[in-house]
């Protein structure tokens, strides 16, 4: 034997929703009660429909309006928590999208730069890029924030630019420094 399709009809209202049994002037009350959220009050809900407050408590009582409107409030709540969700989630492809575009770009202009018109900073400076970029890809912290120190301008050794420093120089004094600074 076939089953009986179910319709919104056959399910059970919802606790916000009209309940059997409830009048169309009891729902009608409950839903003036149910939409005014905090300012929520019986004896507003009577001013408002001109109705006695006694009315108002009785049909309260009876209709449980207090759970009802609780229950509201939440499906509210879950509503506007699943928003917020695909909004984030919205917004992350969205930055994915904008950052793959983004390093196309730039991988296709950092291959038009002949290697020997590259000056040590920006070997420098695309080393630290391609390193910060590599680390928050793989979910890793990007700066340590103890002991550092901002050093603002030229970075320079006394009368030493290091700008004029060659590749081959940059290399020998990292290796140099390493030793000195190894533990």
């Amino acid at each position: 034997m076939a089953g009986k399709k179910i319709t919104r009809q056959d399910a059970p209202p919802e606790l916000w929703e009209r309940q059997d049994g409830e009048s169309a002037q009891a729902f009608q009350a409950f839903a003036a009660y149910r939409d005014m959220g905090a300012e929520r009050s019986l004896h507003k809900v009577a001013e408002k429909l001109s109705k006695s407050d006694a009315l108002m408590k009785r049909w309260s009582s009876q209709w449980h309006w207090g759970i009802r409107a609780d229950a509201w409030d939440d499906e509210l709540d879950r509503r506007s928590c699943r928003e917020l969700q695909k909004g984030i989630a919205e917004m992350r492809k969205n930055h994915v999208g904008i950052a793959k575009a983004m390093l196309v770009k730039s991988l296709q202009a950092l291959q038009r730069i002949p290697v020997d018109e590259m000056t040590p900073r920006d070997v420098a400076t695309m080393v630290d890029v391609a390193a910060k970029l590599e680390r928050i890809s793989r979910g890793e912290v990007t700066e340590r924030t103890e002991g550092k120190q901002t050093i603002a301008g030229e970075v320079s050794f006394g009368s030493i630019d290091l700008s004029k420093v060659s590749d081959e120089e940059l290399a020998a004094l990292d290796e140099i420094t390493g030793k000195i600074f190894a533990e």
